[in-house]
C-alpha cells in the first residue's frame, strides 16, 4: 500500500498542539482543597505587622485560616472559623477573635483581607475590601514564636478550602489608605518594610505542576515558602488561573512616607527615612539609644549621656525598624525607615 500523507489533518494537529504550547495559561493564583494544603513561609512574622491577601471562600464549613502560625511556633491566627458563622477574625495567644466582622463572608467570591498590628500600642486593626470593620487596642504581641503558614493552624490542620492570591507580610501597621491604594494592583518588587510578598503567578494553571512545589517570595528577601499536600495537577489544590488581580498590573501609588523628622514630647529624630546615619537631639540628655528588628531582635546597642546622639545604620538591611531611646525622663519608641 503506498505512503500517503494527509497533509491536512497534520496541519490541523500541528496547529493545535502549538496552540496549547504557546498559549497556555499562566498560574496567577493558588487553590487549597481544605484537606491537607498548605504553604510553610518559615519563622518570618515581624512584632507588629501587617498581614493581608486576597482570598475566595469556597466553603464556611471549614477553619479557613489564611495567614496564621501555631501552637508551638506562633500564636497568632488570621481566619474565618465556622464557630462564629464564617466571619473573617483575628487574633494572639489563644484569643483567636480579638477582632471580628460583623458580618458573615460571602462565599465564591473574591474578598481583599487584612489585619494590623501595632505592637507600641498593642492595637489590632482588621479590614475588609478596603474598610475598617474592628479594631481592638488591648492585644499583647504574639508568644511562641513567629511562624508562617498561608492555609492552615499547624501543620495540615485548621485548614482553608478556597483561592489565595496576593499575599503580604510588612514589619508595620499600614495605614487604611496604604491598604486601599495596594490591594487591586501588584507591588513593584521591593518595597520599604515589605518582609514578604507573594504574587503566585507560577505553573500553569490547572495544568501539570508536579515540579512547582516552591511558593516564590518576591519582596527580595527570599522568604519562599514551600507547597504541602497540593495535587499540583487539575482545576483544585493546584495553580489556577482564576485571579481577581490582572498579573502585570503595578501599583503607581503606593506606601506613604514618613516625614523627614519626628519629633516627640522630648526629642527630635531625623531623617525619616535614613539611608546611613540617624540624629537625634534632645532636651535632656539621652542615656541609651537602641534599634530594634522586625523580629524584636535589638541590632544596634549605643550608650550616649548627651544631649545628641549619631547612630550609624548603614550596615543594616533596607527596612522599618524601632528606635528605643532611654532619657532620663523614660522611654520613647520610634518607628524609622532604612533606605
Amino acid at each position: 500500500m503506498p505512503f500517503k500523507l494527509n497533509f491536512q489533518k497534520n496541519w490541523v494537529v500541528c496547529f493545535l498542539l502549538i496552540f496549547q504550547v504557546g498559549f497556555s495559561q499562566q498560574g496567577a493564583a493558588l487553590d487549597f482543597d481544605g484537606v491537607n494544603d498548605y504553604v510553610s513561609c518559615g519563622n518570618i512574622l515581624p512584632v507588629s505587622y501587617t498581614k493581608e491577601a486576597w482570598i475566595y471562600v469556597k466553603s464556611l464549613n471549614s477553619p479557613n485560616n489564611i495567614i496564621s502560625g501555631g501552637d508551638s511556633d506562633g500564636l497568632h491566627a488570621f481566619w474565618v472559623p465556622v464557630s462564629n458563622s464564617g466571619k473573617i477574625s483575628a487574633g494572639h495567644n489563644g484569643d483567636w477573635f480579638a477582632v471580628e466582622d460583623s458580618v458573615p463572608l460571602s462565599i465564591n467570591t473574591w474578598h481583599h483581607v487584612a489585619v494590623t498590628y501595632d505592637a507600641a500600642t498593642t492595637t489590632l486593626k482588621l479590614y475588609k475590601d478596603g474598610a475598617l470593620v474592628d479594631t481592638n487596642n488591648d492585644v499583647d504581641p504574639v508568644d511562641e514564636g513567629n511562624m508562617v503558614r498561608l492555609g492552615a493552624f499547624n501543620d495540615a490542620d485548621n485548614l482553608f478550602k478556597g483561592t489565595i492570591d496576593e499575599v503580604r507580610i510588612w514589619n508595620r501597621a499600614l495605614s487604611p489608605t496604604e491598604i486601599a491604594n495596594t490591594m487591586n494592583c501588584e507591588l513593584p518588587g521591593s518595597v520599604a518594610g515589605l518582609i514578604a510578598y507573594y504574587k503566585f503567578n507560577q505553573g500553569i494553571a490547572n495544568g501539570n505542576n508536579a515540579s512547582v512545589t516552591t511558593l516564590l517570595d518576591s519582596s527580595g528577601n527570599n522568604y519562599n515558602g514551600a507547597l504541602s499536600g497540593f495535587a499540583l495537577n487539575g482545576i483544585f489544590s493546584n495553580w489556577v488561573g482564576n485571579s481577581i488581580i490582572n498579573t502585570g498590573t503595578t501599583c503607581t501609588t503606593y506606601l506613604n512616607v514618613s516625614s523627614v523628622e519626628k519629633t516627640t514630647n522630648n526629642f527630635k529624630l531625623f531623617p525619616n527615612p535614613a539611608t546611613n546615619k540617624l540624629f537625634l537631639t534632645s532636651q535632656q540628655p539621652i542615656l541609651k539609644v537602641e534599634v530594634i528588628n522586625f523580629l524584636g531582635q535589638t541590632v544596634i546597642t549605643q550608650k550616649i549621656n548627651s544631649v545628641e546622639a549619631e547612630i550609624n545604620l548603614s550596615f543594616l538591611t533596607p527596612a522599618s525598624y524601632w528606635i528605643r531611646v532611654k532619657t532620663e525622663q523614660g522611654l520613647e519608641t520610634i518607628k524609622v525607615i532604612k533606605n
